[in-house]
């Protein structure tokens, strides 16, 4: 079976290590999967791959240019493949993006991208010390029914890795299934038919 695919693109390293989590997953399942920021270079076609994963944390209310560029450049391979898209933000409506619903922000990432996922996840973040603004205490105290801590830890995760979990488990039974009825990928042939031919054609 071919390797599972984790790209994620993000800002305060959040989403990296919420895909990370995802590749370790994958792993614990007897996959191969390879993990991929956004940013770097290239990556080889996307047939290579059983299924994507897309990980990208949200800024102000849009996730993150570099997975849309992404996106964009690879929708056609995208679509060949069973996918799952995580929207990562603090929680699933942050101080900073209130009257943005993830439907909303996942419909503009649509818009953007002329790509729409196999599957799409909200997935809760988590707060750093220096995001911890009035306003974000008082939209936690909301959604989450409590107040943070006057003197909080560096970070809070708010990240439900058993939901995580099952989504992650989910695709790749769905890749597992779509693998068992490929056809067998051909083995490239040997570069000498005979050991004599071999012998003869050999410098």
């Amino acid at each position: 079976m071919r390797p599972f695919l984790v790209v994620y693109a993000t800002r305060g390293g959040n989403t990296r290590q919420i895909a990370e989590r995802v590749a370790g997953r994958i792993r614990s399942l007897a996959h191969e999967v390879q993990i991929q920021d956004a940013r770097t270079e290239a990556l080889p076609p996307l047939e290579r791959y059983s299924a994507v994963v897309l990980a990208a944390g949200v800024h102000l209310g849009h996730h993150e240019r570099a997975m849309v560029k992404f996106v964009r450049a690879r929708r056609g391979e995208l679509d060949q493949l069973p996918t799952v898209f995580l929207s990562v933000s603090p929680t699933e409506a942050t101080a900073a993006d209130v009257h943005r619903p993830d439907e909303v922000r996942l419909e503009d990432f649509v818009l953007e991208t002329e790509w729409r996922p196999g599957r799409a996840v909200p997935v809760a973040g988590a707060l750093t010390s220096g995001s911890r603004r009035a306003v974000t205490r008082l939209v936690m105290r909301k959604l989450l029914g409590h107040e943070l801590e006057d003197e909080p830890a560096r970070e809070v995760v708010f990240t439900d890795w058993a939901a995580l979990n099952r989504v992650v488990d989910g695709l790749a039974r769905d890749a597992v299934e779509r693998s068992s009825k490929l056809p067998p990928t051909t083995p490239e042939p040997p570069m000498f038919c005979t050991a004599v031919e071999g012998a003869v054609l050999a410098p």
